[in-house]
């Protein structure tokens, strides 16, 4: 039998879910949302969906249906997500800045009782990048405190990690939907950086032994599969 396989996004929601149930100090996870992770329900909504097409400009620096004035439109799950040249411009320089990264890489761990599985979006030489779009200010705290940096740097073996932050201001989903040409885009500087410290893989090993506690006594461990993470 298959050790379940859990993805590090999983493991980010369940470890907000459980530190907001006693600090309740920003962007809140109902154990509702885990449990959706966990069987895979979630399939996105319009701030994945726009974050998902800014990636796939920085990864594939070929956006398709682009214009050098009127920007570009990306296709996400059937839904047309619509970039300004300058938005599409920032994209692509922040490419330019990373020639020989690689893009979109995914890697495991066996950690005994379950597999851990993270996909980076850019590997550049010795460190890890990760990009996020965001619709609102955000506190240092926030990338600081997640596991996901924890994670990745124990996953692929590496010891620097930066979160680069790309702010689309003013956005409302009821207003803008998918296209979000008429809003500023704004870069975060400097990244977010974070750093392998001694104790990192045994904080790991705690909180998806707390996850993994979580999932059986739920029923939900059955959910924890590779096929589940490649639909």
């Amino acid at each position: 039998m298959c050790k379940p396989t859990v993805r590090v996004t999983t493991l980010e929601a369940f470890r907000r879910f459980i530190t907001n149930s006693i600090e309740r100090d920003y962007y809140e996870i109902p154990e509702k949302r885990v449990i959706e992770t966990i069987k895979g329900d979630f399939k996105g909504n319009e701030y994945t969906r726009i974050g998902t097409a800014f990636h796939s400009i920085i990864e594939t620096g070929e956006p398709r249906y682009a214009d050098p004035k009127d920007g570009c439109r990306i296709d996400v799950d059937g839904h047309a997500v619509m970039f300004n040249a300058q938005q599409l411009q920032v994209a692509l320089d922040y490419r330019g800045e990373h020639p020989g990264a690689f893009h979109e890489i995914r890697r495991y761990k066996d950690y005994g009782r379950a597999v851990v599985t993270g996909c980076a979006d850019m590997i550049d030489g010795i460190e890890l990048r990760d990009i996020k779009t965001i619709y609102s200010s955000r506190s240092d705290k926030e990338y600081m405190d997640s596991c996901q940096w924890r994670y990745y740097l124990d996953i692929f073996s590496a010891d620097v990690f930066h979160f680069d932050l790309f702010r689309f201001h003013g956005y409302r989903p009821e207003k803008h939907g998918y296209d979000v040409r008429g809003l500023e885009l704004t870069r975060h500087a400097p990244p977010i950086t974070c750093y392998r410290y001694p104790d990192m893989e045994a904080d790991n090993l705690a909180l998806l032994n707390e996850f993994m506690d979580f999932a059986e006594s739920r029923g939900l461990v059955r959910y924890l599969t590779e096929a589940q993470i490649k639909r």
